[in-house]
């Protein structure tokens, strides 16, 4: 019996040995990627803009988009709790509050329903769902109205139209620029 549970043991160890060091080799090209995704989705939200500076306001880091040296507007990363866990979204606006563009950096919802807040349709080059958003103000989206919810995937919907709705209003109303 206790032959056994060594023998587990021992398996246990080298598992977990292997996934450590995996994990140190893997860490830093992964934390590179998602740099990368960060920084190629700013150009996505903005396209016409030449540069992006990283700022801070409180605790809370955003992005200044910039024409030469004309500002355009800002990013700003929202989390939102959806079905599946939490969304995360990058999400650019002018002065004021007008969308420009959303898109998503991670998500776990379910797919085939709520995985489809990031479902571009053939033909189409942006998600139909987070194209409504643009050109609409933050401050009075309302699900139903401004945004149609994805069938059967009403609390997904509901989670990134609350949290941007949110956030790009708390922002708005505390930034100085």
């Amino acid at each position: 019996m206790i032959r056994y549970g060594f023998i587990l043991l021992l398996i246990c160890l080298c598992a977990s040995l292997v996934l450590g060091v995996t994990y140190q080799f893997t860490h830093s090209r992964i934390e590179a990627q998602l740099v990368s995704e960060e920084k190629d989705a700013l150009g996505e939200i903005f396209s016409e803009a030449t540069g992006f500076e990283q700022k801070t306001l409180g605790e809370k880091d955003y992005y200044s988009a910039k024409k030469d040296d004309k500002a355009l507007g800002y990013i700003i990363k929202v989390d939102a709790k959806g079905y599946g866990g939490i969304i995360s979204m990058l999400v650019g606006f002018d002065f004021n509050g007008e969308i420009k563009g959303i898109e998503i950096l991670s998500q776990s919802e379910t797919p085939g329903l709520g995985a489809k807040i990031n479902e571009i349709r053939y033909g189409e080059n942006k998600p139909w769902f987070l194209k409504q958003f643009e050109g609409k103000n933050a401050k009075g989206l309302e699900l139903g109205g401004d945004i149609q919810a994805i069938t059967a995937a009403t609390i997904s919907s509901r989670a990134v139209l609350e949290g941007v709705k949110k956030e790009v209003t708390d922002f708005l109303s505390r930034v100085k620029d």
